[in-house]
């Protein structure tokens, strides 16, 4: 039994206001050894998840902008031509060059009033909404398949932008600081994708998918694995009724404590029903 493990990275595995990542690389080191998988899942940028990589010294595979993009790192999968840096692509969305000057004209003729393009704020707002500063925020401006926007009208008005991206073949997904426009894509498309070519490979493994996130832009990953994780965080009050697994898993407490507790209960779990199997 191999365990897959999709995770979202600010509030689930590190703190979302101290960006803390407490002991959980110990924890992915210790997964490695026991031959399972960590890949991050996030809609942090390409460039922002390498970085983070290298400060905590890790090589995972991941997947970037909710979905935008999957890389594998070059010692798994080896399944693609293409390349970027140190990693394998597995899959790119559609490249927000293609359609952001279009967009950004369409949307400031109806909803200028309603948002705010990230791109348009100043370096210090974006410094606070971000909690980013210097290089890191430098990082986090550098999107390839996501436009971030700040919302600040009704939700109504929210439910009429949807629709109305929707004419453009474009998707309005909520994180915790922000919203995102992007192309068909989100988390959970991406993480199946993960999941099929991996099973496709190793057919004679028993994989077994487990995903651990916070917020409601997690909640089409949450939804495509075995076991679903929720970390406990001010942003998921609404995560666990949208759920159709029964096999969900709270935290006790907020990241990055309440990661490590995710994988410490989904490991039990996983190892009672291998017994009541037999």
């Amino acid at each position: 039994m191999t365990l897959l493990i999709f995770t979202d990275i600010d509030g689930t595995f590190i703190d979302n206001d101290t960006f803390d990542e407490g002991l959980n690389t110990k924890i992915i080191s210790e997964l490695a050894q026991a031959q399972h998988s960590v890949v991050f899942n996030t809609s942090k940028t390409f460039e922002e998840v390498d970085y983070f990589q290298k400060k905590i010294k890790t090589s995972l595979s991941f997947i970037c902008e909710t979905g935008g993009g999957i890389y594998i790192a070059n010692d798994n999968l080896k399944t693609t031509e293409s390349s970027r840096g140190a990693y394998q692509v597995l899959y790119e969305s559609r490249k927000i060059t293609e359609y952001k000057d279009q967009i950004q004209s369409e949307i400031n003729k109806k909803f200028r009033d309603d948002l705010t393009f990230f791109d348009d704020l100043s370096i210090g707002e974006q410094s606070s909404l971000s909690g980013l500063s210097g290089h890191d925020l430098e990082l986090a401006s550098r999107r390839d398949f996501s436009i971030l926007i700040k919302w600040k009208s009704t939700k109504h008005k929210y439910d009429e932008f949807k629709l109305f991206l929707k004419k453009f073949k474009l998707n309005l997904i909520t994180g915790g600081r922000f919203s995102h426009i992007c192309s068909e894509h989100d988390k959970g498309k991406a993480a199946k994708l993960f999941i099929d070519q991996t099973k496709n490979l190793f057919k004679t493994s028993n994989i077994v998918t487990v995903a651990i996130g916070d917020s409601k832009n997690d909640f089409e990953m949450l939804n495509v694995v075995d076991f679903p994780c929720i970390v406990k965080s001010p942003n998921n009050h609404l995560l666990q009724d949208s759920l159709d697994s029964k096999n969900i898993t709270f935290s006790d407490h907020q990241a990055p404590t309440g990661w490590i507790e995710c994988i410490e209960k989904v490991v039990s779990k996983v190892k009672f029903s291998e017994i009541a199997d037999v």
